[in-house]
């Protein structure tokens, strides 16, 4: 299996700095325009074919999906099928209950992810998602969506057949998806290919760095290529022991890339705050959006 876990454009409550977990944040322009180039460079550029493309059911990530999906649609025949993306609640961001759309610099919001706080004073406070609660999810995803894929039969083993699938989802939850994907293999079977940049600044890979907008984590699942064996000594202490009850024990996972980025090279913030304003899809395109007026003809 070849995996990509992508995490959505960049959307209006990023960049207004708010905590946006469950709340329907929309696509920026410039989102769009992370998305769409990620779309092209996931097929037009690497020229992969997706079988299955999941995402969160909220706006943001379902937008970034689609535009993989769509950029698939326009290069493929009839006779191909292009698989539609599956919407999920399960991969939804974390819930920050109260703190939904709250600054996530203000005093209020640091002062209650402290562990000694207490909001139980206030009647209506709404406490956020626990990491057990997103653990659970991305548990209930795994085996309902991922573990099924991989349970492959002899003959399309021999026939060389390989899903090509794509999760995208949040930053935080994608991170708990990670751990709990890592968790299902013997730490001496997950290895880094020689060409990928590790960015752990020394943590363990169960702790990858967090993605940036429209970035992937590229993993493969089997029997990889061109690889080393892993130099992070802390993933170790990071996973408990084989204990010959996981799932995907006998497998290979290699990491390929950890937060790329590649399709975001020279793209830039359109001036004058139209690159973060929310996309409005009622525009005819995002190009005949930041196209300028043509100049009429001096009628003199």
């Amino acid at each position: 299996m070849h995996l990509f876990l992508v995490r959505h454009g960049e959307t209006e409550h990023n960049v207004a700095g708010l905590l946006a977990g469950v709340s329907d944040s929309r696509l920026t322009n410039h989102g769009v325009l992370q998305t769409q180039r990620l779309g092209s460079h996931l097929v037009n550029h690497r020229n992969l074919h997706f079988s299955h493309i999941y995402a969160s059911d909220l706006q943001r990530a379902f937008m970034t999906a689609e535009e993989i999906r769509k950029a698939q649609a326009s290069i493929l025949t009839e006779c191909t099928a292009n698989p539609d993306v599956v919407k999920l609640q399960l991969l939804r961001e974390q819930d920050f209950g109260s703190l939904e759309l709250v600054p996530w610099a203000s005093r209020r919001a640091q002062v209650a992810f402290t562990p000694e706080s207490s909001s139980m004073e206030d009647l209506d406070f709404r406490p956020q998602e626990t990491a057990e609660a997103m653990a659970h999810r991305a548990e209930c995803f795994l085996s309902d969506h991922i573990l099924p894929l991989l349970a492959a039969t002899p003959a399309e083993i021999s026939a060389g057949v390989q899903d090509c699938v794509a999760v995208v989802s949040h930053g935080l939850f994608l991170s708990v998806l990670w751990r709990s994907l890592l968790s299902k293999f013997d730490v001496d079977r997950v290895r880094i290919n020689s060409k990928t940049e590790i960015t752990t600044n020394g943590r363990p890979l169960a702790y990858l760095p967090n993605w940036s907008n429209t970035g992937f984590l590229e993993l493969r699942i089997g029997s990889p290529s061109d690889i080393v064996p892993n130099p992070i000594s802390a993933l170790e202490s990071s996973s408990p022991e084989a204990d010959g009850s996981r799932p995907l024990a006998s497998q290979l996972l290699t990491i390929l890339a950890i937060n790329s980025k590649d399709h975001l090279l020279n793209l830039k913030r359109t001036r004058g705050g139209v690159g973060s304003a929310p996309f409005d899809a009622r525009q005819k395109s995002l190009e005949g959006f930041f196209k300028r007026p043509k100049q009429c003809a001096d009628p003199s």
